[in-house]
Parts: C-alpha cells; structure tokens; sequence
C-alpha cells in the first residue's frame, strides 16, 4: 500500500496512474453491494453508531442532593463567579455550602 498527499493522488490519477477499478465499483453501487468487512479497517459508521448508543440525550442524572431553582444575584456576584471559568455554578453551590454549615456549627 502506497500513502500518498490528496494532490499526490490526483496527479498521479491525471497522470493514468489510478489503479481503481471504477467500473466494478459503479457495479457494486448499482447493485447496492456492501464491501466485505476488512477486520484491518472497520467501517467507521459501525464504530460512530456504537459511540452514540452509549450516550444519553440530555444533561447527565444529577446526585438527587441538589433542587433546581430560579433565584436571582447582584450582577457582581454573577460576574465575579462566571469570570473563574467552567464550573461556577459547582463552585457557587461550594461556598453557599459551606457558609451554612459554619453557620450551623456556630449556633
């Protein structure tokens, strides 16, 4: 087997040098034959539909410890969470969580 460059492959088959056999293949497409499964180059659409059914739609289950809600922030708040990257909201939940529990060991 020969790799060679896209531009390579096309000069070389402006050059007569393509060594494909078209009409077998026009046949193949015709007829609505599937090559033979080359254990050395599985088909990719088999390995992609395999990878999508081991996923999910939608967001991944939640622990059941936490209750969605909509509360509203002074604009500071927000902005100074959001600007520490992906993950604020867990680190926001974090130091709310941690504030009531001093404040429960405090009473």
């Amino acid at each position: 087997m020969i790799s060679m460059a896209l531009d390579e492959m096309r000069a070389a088959c402006e050059r007569g040098e393509d060594q494909t056999d078209w009409d077998r293949i026009r046949r193949m497409v015709r007829d609505n034959i599937e090559p033979a499964q080359d254990k050395d180059a599985p088909d990719a659409s088999n390995l992609i539909q395999a990878e999508i059914d081991k996923r999910r739609r939608g967001r991944p289950f939640g622990s059941g410890k936490k209750v969605q809600v909509s509360i509203r922030y002074h604009h500071e708040v927000l902005d100074y969470f959001k600007s520490t990257g992906d993950g604020w909201q867990t680190r926001m939940d974090e130091v709310l969580h941690n504030w009531v529990k001093a404040q429960t060991r405090s009473r």
